[in-house]
């Protein structure tokens, strides 16, 4: 008998954590800011930062059309906090092209 209930609290156990488990958000966002980028250092700068920010999943930064491409967890953060991150190095966004959901 103790033997039966064991293993249906562990069954039970199980599939609760497998639920929560698999309730947790996934989504991601990529979000596209305008910033003036000067040269390669300024990507540089930008890509070894950006990616620390909590939530950052990847980055591309495009010098000719002066832009930085955040994907991001949308869990985790934001654009607004990604944006001021942009500040905090220096470099001001002065808008965002387009948001996409992944």
């Amino acid at each position: 008998m103790k033997k039966q209930v064991t293993i249906i609290l562990s069954l039970l156990l199980f599939f609760t954590y497998s639920v929560s488990a698999s309730a947790k958000s996934d989504d991601k966002n990529t979000v596209v800011f305008k910033v003036h980028l000067h040269c390669n250092n300024c990507e540089k700068k930008i890509k070894e930062n950006i990616r620390f920010e909590k939530g950052v999943t990847g980055i591309n930064t495009d010098l000719k059309e002066q832009t930085v491409s955040i994907t991001y967890k949308t869990d985790k953060t934001d654009e607004e906090k990604l944006s001021a991150a942009l500040e905090k190095l220096g470099y001001k966004p002065e808008g965002i092209i387009s948001e996409q959901e992944e």
